[in-house]
């Protein structure tokens, strides 16, 4: 498992990275990243004898950042009428 988060990590960075068009698009990317990547420090956890404070603290910031993408994702398109990122400039 840990060959795997390890690999959905390096994929979703790529992933993200590539995203140039939509916002939606980035944000949907950005959550698989952070989802990936708590698969990677439960599975560090799970082969070492770290406490699971790092896996929770991960979780609650992916929640965060989540509510707080999708907030800035209805005002943008409330504001401007898109999710496009050309419309941001």
């Amino acid at each position: 498992m840990f060959y795997v988060s390890s690999v959905l990590v390096a994929f979703f960075v790529w992933a993200f990275a590539r995203q140039r068009v939509h916002i939606l698009a980035m944000l949907v990317s950005l959550e698989a990243l952070m989802l990936s990547v708590l698969s990677f420090f439960y599975s560090v956890s799970l082969l070492s004898s770290f406490s699971s404070h790092l896996f929770l603290l991960l979780l609650v910031f992916a929640a965060c950042e989540a509510a707080f993408g999708l907030s800035l994702l209805v005002s943008l398109l409330r504001l401007r009428g898109s999710d496009t990122i050309n419309v941001m400039s």
